[in-house]
């Protein structure tokens, strides 16, 4: 029977699909923590920051006049993402009709 190297399992988890998931959750808990703080009371329950991928932010809103809202301050948005993650330059607004706030 074969005898395989043992791997140092810090560098297996470190590397795992579930490592890569975690990291990319607690982007998203921070991105969506940082925006709720910067806006204005109004705007913490109407939207939520659903996923970052490659250059591009995506949130899910309450309604479309609350998109339109959004749509409108999306300079702002932007920058305000930016400072977090600067490689981001598009913001991807959803309306999501199912969309119950954390």
């Amino acid at each position: 029977m074969k005898t395989q190297p043992v791997k140092n399992i810090i560098e297996v988890l470190e590397n795992s699909s579930l490592s890569k998931i975690v990291q990319k959750t607690n982007k998203i808990n921070t991105l969506n923590e940082q925006l709720k703080y910067q806006l204005p009371e109004q705007f913490k329950p109407l939207f939520r920051v659903t996923n970052i991928h490659h250059d591009a932010v995506t949130i899910d809103v309450k309604n479309a006049s609350v998109r339109q809202g959004f749509l409108l301050q999306r300079a702002f948005l932007l920058k305000l993402v930016q400072a977090e993650f600067p490689h981001i330059t598009q913001l991807e607004l959803r309306v999501n009709p199912d969309f119950k706030p954390i």
